[in-house]
């Protein structure tokens, strides 16, 4: 039998339960897969309805339908999250519907609808391999997000991730030097790819004066 470091105290003290100091603390069960992500940006989809779990206090509020999408940010690729699906309503969705009412999807609104574009996002995730002959193909992956509202609460989600190709910029490079200094781009675009400050815009020709209003005219 495991013995644990808690247990052996307490059979040292004689298992005396009163004390309670070995209570152990309960925590996020992903904590040590934890990652860094920054949130590029929310949408949202108008795919079924949203509800939120009543168990939890962060935007506890029943809302008009749609699906939250989150995008992550990451050095090594790009994260697409889906908001929570409530299985329940979900489930009975499609066991009451029909060719005349086909099934929804429910999804919870959650924490991430309120964050801002550009924080940083704790979460883990566990993704598919990606294929040898498409390594920078989409994977699907499953997602676990600490609750704010908890101390030990994870919502678990769905989505994909997408993995940065390599790539030196060569075409970019390419195109800036068959149209760079030809005149053929906007000066603000070319300054933007070629460098160097805008090109100063002409002002329109004035119109030329008749020479009959040049002459003083006899009273």
């Amino acid at each position: 039998m495991k013995v644990t470091p808690c247990g052996a105290v307490v059979t040292a003290l004689l298992l005396i339960p009163a004390l309670g100091f070995c209570k152990e603390t309960k925590t996020y069960k992903h904590a040590s897969q934890y990652q860094v992500a920054i949130l590029d940006q929310n949408l949202r989809v108008e795919t079924g309805s949203d509800v939120t779990l009543a168990k939890n206090t962060t935007d506890a509020k029943l809302g008009p339908g749609g699906q939250g999408i989150h995008l992550l940010h990451t050095d090594a690729g790009d994260y697409r999250v889906e908001a929570p699906i409530n299985k329940g309503l979900t489930i009975l969705s499609a066991m009451g519907s029909n060719a005349y009412n086909p099934a929804k999807t429910y999804h919870n609104k959650w924490f991430l609808d309120n964050v801002q574009p550009g924080t940083k996002v704790l979460f883990a995730s566990e993704c598919a391999k990606a294929s040898k002959k498409h390594p920078n193909e989409a994977v699907r992956c499953t997602f676990y997000f600490p609750d704010p509202d908890s101390s030990d609460h994870e919502y678990e989600t769905i989505g994909d991730f997408t993995p940065f190709g390599a790539g030196d910029g060569s075409n970019t490079q390419k195109i800036a030097n068959t149209l760079c200094g030809t005149g053929k781009l906007k000066p603000d675009v070319e300054a933007q790819l070629c460098g160097g400050t805008p090109a100063p815009v002409a002002a329109p020709a004035s119109a030329p004066v008749p020479a009959s209003a040049l002459v003083p005219q006899q009273k």
